[in-house]
This record gives structure tokens, C-alpha cells and sequence, in this order.
């Protein structure tokens, strides 16, 4: 009973108005007639509407179209302070958790596997290649994709583009692999002899 759905209409987020009928446990046609008011109220002030109630209408089992509202989080707000007693706090606790859920899941950046960022990488240079792509626009768009998943761009990529090293050149990337493992052996005294 205590679960608002959240859904995306045109960049706003909202409720529709049967779901809060049914949260607030009143009539969906009573529910209507207040939000009706609401909206007058609201045109009076010179209040923009659509940031409140955007009408819209669902069609029954008896294919009948009918009118609804879609709630957008001011208008939840509006609502739940006309309501009192347990109903009141539930109904706001309901759809304050919701818009908060839907908020974190839009932030909440997604989640890529190893293997499945590989054959993102494997498919963009390869398609990069065909379409008579640089080293460099490939790299940079490497690390583009590596900045988008949050993963640090290995230094050996950033090193790469810069100076154009080849992964052919065995010698070059011997050495900046032994210089990476001298770092991390010896981080903080910057001591480039291996010796820590």
C-alpha cells in the first residue's frame, strides 16, 4: 500500500492520480474534483499548471477513456498538505521515498562489465579503423569511453596518444611497463632508482 510507482513524462517526473487515490484511500473520482479545485486555485494565482497536474486520461477494461491527472512532485506536495492524521504522513512519506528512489536511480551512474566494456572498446576502435580513423582520434575516443564509466585511464594510454607509442615498439613499452611497476612499488618517495 505504501508504494508509489514514479514514471518520466516529458522530463518531469510523476504520479498518476490513481495510484495517489488509492495511497490516500479515497474514491479516484473525489480525488479529481479536489485536484480540479486545486488547479483553479492555481490559474488564479498565475501558477503554471503543468508544474503541478498535467491532465491526462487512461482507458478502462470497458474500453472507456477516462480522465486522470499525472502528479508531479508540487502537486504531491499540494496534496499531501490537504490531507491529515495517518493517511497524511503516509501518503508523504510514499511519494517523498519514490521521487527520491527516481532520483538516485537517474543519477546512479550504470553499471558495465569488464568484458562487456572490452567489446565496447574492441568494436569502436574497430569500427574507427574502417572508417580511416588516426591512432590519435582513437586513443582520445578510448579514453572518452574510459571517462565515461568512471575508470581511470591508464597512464600507458595517456602516454600513447601523446607520444604515439606503438604497441609493436616491445622495447618503449617494456620500459614504461617497468617504470609503472617502480611507482607502485616505491609511491611516495618519487624514487625512480627502485631502490624505496
Amino acid at each position: 500500500m505504501n508504494e508509489l510507482k514514479v514514471t518520466d513524462f516529458n522530463g518531469q517526473k510523476v504520479i498518476d492520480s490513481r495510484d495517489v487515490a488509492v495511497m490516500v484511500e479515497r474514491d479516484h473520482y473525489e480525488l479529481l474534483k479536489n485536484i480540479r479545485l486545486y488547479i483553479e486555485y492555481l490559474g488564479a494565482g498565475n501558477f503554471p499548471l503543468s508544474d503541478f497536474f498535467i491532465e491526462s486520461s487512461y482507458i478502462t477494461t470497458q474500453n472507456r477513456v477516462m480522465p486522470c491527472y499525472l502528479i508531479t512532485k508540487k502537486g504531491c506536495d499540494l496534496i499531501a498538505n490537504k490531507l491529515t492524521g495517518k493517511k497524511g504522513v503516509l501518503f508523504t512519506a510514499a511519494y517523498v521515498t519514490a521521487f527520491e528512489e527516481m532520483k538516485q536511480a537517474i543519477i546512479k551512474p550504470v553499471e558495465v562489465s569488464p568484458g562487456g566494456l572490452a567489446k565496447l572498446i574492441s568494436i569502436t576502435r574497430r569500427v574507427m579503423l574502417d572508417m580511416g580513423c588516426t591512432p590519435q582520434e582513437i586513443g582520445l575516443t578510448m579514453q572518452n569511453i574510459y571517462r565515461t564509466w568512471y575508470i581511470p585511464v591508464p597512464e600507458l594510454h595517456i602516454n600513447t596518444i601523446s607520444e604515439q607509442l606503438k604497441l609493436s615498439d616491445y622495447a618503449s613499452l617494456q620500459e614504461v611497463y617497468q617504470e609503472a611497476l617502480r611507482q607502485r612499488k616505491c609511491p611516495a618517495s618519487g624514487n625512480r632508482q627502485g631502490k624505496c
